[in-house]
């Protein structure tokens, strides 16, 4: 009996235009608004998604302070020199119902880095109907573009010099890196895979715990907090530096300014002495950096499918826990789970739960590969002989910045 064989299909054959088209019909049922102001009719309901899913868990900035940020001036800087540009992105369906929510920052400040801009996504919220679809990769790029804009409008204004101001394809010559935080993963926590891998796939990596300690502030209302006290949460930053994805670190002085501009952030609507602590933390490790000669912090690759699970074994919430956040309050509910009990009772539990994770992902075949280069077995699978394999590098630049292959 002949069977038939489901034809692969390689990016790289599509010609440009195909993907506009391609993605146009795609996005075609959905559209994007930037909410300027909190009487906008959407504004209401756009809060409330992110405050009831984040709001509880104290990662959601308060009402007064979201609506005061709509409402500052964005071309008028911070005391530390810090300009800010808040964004609340609604999407909405052909009915116009909403159906996902973007919010987050535009930071620069010359005196930081002055070709540096971060663009911090702060939450993200799909509502269950627009799951799985193309939307939640437009709602976590969409912020690029007004960034870019709001670069424009500072140079305009005279408030910052672009390197290249007459070249918005190449965002005026200036860095841009999107920042997100989220929890190191657990294998008792499916919802962390779930988001490690989305941003995995989307180029983003994680500054080395172990150098950057991060912490986001306690955002619960300021009387709560007195009451039972700064419970930071110990979250991992995640970077996608654009158009330098493929760099294995970045120079310690870069890490200071995103850590400095994320926290000129918080420092809007959180009250200093709350700030302080997890800044000092941070910037100290980095400094101890520098004092033992090293000019680079390293950026750990996340996993993107079944074959790199491995790279979730830095980040794994346990280990980290232990190594990085010694002593920290904020860390002990978990440690006292009895996760350690688990990982002392077996040597292999780490690798049995990425086994398990790796069976579970491999369920389901993709059709669609990125390159040939690496991927021509009609089954899709990597080559494995080094005879088959394409040369890799790895090295040092003249800044020590080490490049993936």
């Amino acid at each position: 009996m002949i069977t038939a064989r489901r034809v692969r299909l390689c990016l790289k054959d599509l010609y440009h235009q195909d993907v506009i088209e391609m993605i146009e019909r795609e996005t075609r049922k959905y559209k994007l608004w930037v909410i300027e102001d909190p009487s906008d009719p959407h504004f209401e309901g756009a809060y409330n998604l992110l405050w009831e899913k984040f709001g509880p868990s104290g990662e959601m900035e308060r009402r007064e302070a979201i609506e005061a940020f709509l409402r500052e001036d964005s071309f008028e800087p911070m005391a530390t020199g810090t300009f800010i540009r808040y964004f609340l992105i609604v999407a909405t369906d052909k009915d116009g119902v909403v159906r996902g929510v973007r919010d987050g920052s535009i930071l620069v400040n010359p005196s930081y880095a002055p070709d540096l801009c971060v663009v911090y996504l702060s939450h993200i919220y799909m509502l269950e109907e627009a799951r799985g679809t193309v939307l939640s990769y437009w709602l976590r790029i969409s912020p690029m573009e007004i960034a870019v804009q709001y670069l424009a409008d500072l140079h305009a204004k005279n408030l910052i010099e672009l390197p290249h101001p007459k070249n918005p394809g190449r965002t005026f010559g200036m860095r841009i890196t999107l920042a997100a935080e989220m929890e190191y993963w657990a294998p008792e926590d499916p919802i962390s895979l779930q988001r490690i891998l989305f941003y995995g796939r989307g180029g983003f990596d994680v500054l080395n715990p172990a150098h950057f300690p991060y912490r986001q502030p306690d955002f619960r209302d300021p009387a709560v907090i007195r009451a039972t006290g700064n419970q930071p949460l110990p979250f991992m930053l995640l970077l996608r530096r654009m158009g330098r994805e493929r760099e294995a670190s970045l120079p310690i002085s870069e890490a200071e300014a995103i850590m400095r501009l994320i926290y000129d952030d918080f420092a809007a609507f959180c009250a200093p002495e709350h700030l302080e602590n997890s800044l000092d933390i941070v910037l100290s490790r980095l400094e101890r950096q520098r004092d033992r000669g090293k000019t680079q912090v390293e950026l750990l690759p996340l996993p993107t499918g079944p074959r790199d699970l491995a790279r979730l074994k830095p980040i794994f919430r346990y280990k980290v826990f232990k190594q990085h956040y010694k002593s920290a309050p904020e860390t002990l509910p978990y440690l006292q789970s009895g996760v350690a009990e688990k990982v002392a009772a077996d040597r292999r539990y780490i690798d049995k739960q990425l086994a398990a994770i790796a069976e579970a992902l491999s369920r389901r075949p993709h059709y669609v590969y990125g390159s040939r280069e690496k991927y021509f077995n009609w089954d899709g699978s990597l080559l494995e002989s080094p005879e088959e394999q394409q040369p890799v590098d790895v090295h040092e630049s003249d800044t020590e910045s080490l490049q993936r292959a």
